[in-house]
């Protein structure tokens, strides 16, 4: 694997792109926006004990996200949910927890027409492996399953479908994030480009957010602005689309020691980029934040390479 970075000769010629924090919106997980039916809704992680304790209650959570309203409930035996849609379908991935842990060997596949009722199979199963977070888009050519696999320091490794029920690995040298850790990945097709947000950790254990573009997942090639942004003062205000933060968690966010930004994921809305992320530490305290970008998910892709 390459992968190209900046250089003396590289120019920035459309300046930083300008990401607007709209603040806390849930005390969930990782999410991912998506529009349903001219509807704003949300998958969430929901584990009140973030993670913590691997013997937990996980579960994925729909979420109408002008009222708040919970649609359903479901994924229980699972951790690390992402979501992909396609024409009437809504997808759901959610790693297997196996033998006590929140990883496993094994990822399951969620599917519904309405968001109310789910159906669920094995999507893919590589024994002796330990995946996290998962992530699915859909190229000229089929679809690509970027797996997060570890333990710590944490990779991806992907694998390719003609139709989401065979799947074939890419080599090992299409595994990216050998020489450090990646993770709480976000992947999506685009002009031609496959594009992977990673989570990635700065000395004194900062997290942030980085973008890179391949087209074979053999070189790649590093966005001009990275970091996309970084943690700060307006991870604490209240979104007017606040749910369920109780008071002790609007006072926590007040003053609690927020060294992290992560878990991006985004999708078209009224114009702009709509993105959720989560806010915390890395230390087992999160909670789920909004923020947007004036212009499509495809030009915000497009920007961070100009």
């Amino acid at each position: 694997m390459a992968e190209i970075n900046y250089d003396s000769q590289t120019k920035m010629l459309c300046g930083f792109p300008q990401i607007k924090k709209l603040g806390a919106i849930s005390p969930n997980g990782e999410s991912t926006p998506f529009v349903w039916n001219n509807r704003l809704c949300r998958l969430e992680l929901d584990d009140a004990t973030n993670g913590v304790d691997c013997v937990c209650e996980a579960s994925a959570v729909i979420r109408d996200r002008e009222i708040g309203e919970i649609i359903s409930r479901f994924g229980e035996g699972c951790y690390y949910y992402s979501f992909y849609q396609e024409n009437d379908t809504a997808y759901v991935l959610g790693t297997k927890s196996e033998n006590g842990s929140l990883c496993g060997s094994k990822i399951m596949i969620y599917e519904s027409t309405d968001l109310e009722e789910w159906k669920c199979r094995e999507l893919i199963y590589r024994e002796g492996w330990q995946f996290f977070n998962s992530a699915l888009t859909k190229g000229d050519d089929g679809y690509v399953l970027l797996l997060e696999f570890g333990p710590h320091p944490f990779s991806y490794t992907f694998a390719t479908s003609p139709d989401m029920v065979n799947w074939e690995f890419m080599p090992d040298e299409c595994i990216f994030g050998k020489d450090r850790s990646v993770g709480g990945p976000w992947m999506k097709y685009s002009n031609g480009w496959y594009y992977v947000i990673s989570v990635e950790e700065l000395p004194l254990s900062r997290y942030t957010n980085y973008i890179h573009r391949t087209k074979d997942f053999r070189t790649w090639y590093t966005g001009y602005y990275n970091p996309i942004f970084m943690p700060s003062e307006d991870d604490r205000l209240l979104s007017p689309y606040a749910c369920d933060l109780s008071e002790d968690l609007k006072e926590q966010i007040k003053t609690v020691f927020i060294s992290s930004n992560s878990d991006i994921d985004m999708c078209d809305w009224n114009g702009k980029t709509l993105f959720t992320y989560n806010a915390g530490n890395q230390l087992g305290f999160y909670f789920l934040c909004e923020a947007e970008y004036d212009g499509s998910v495809a030009d915000f892709l497009e920007a961070n390479f100009k």
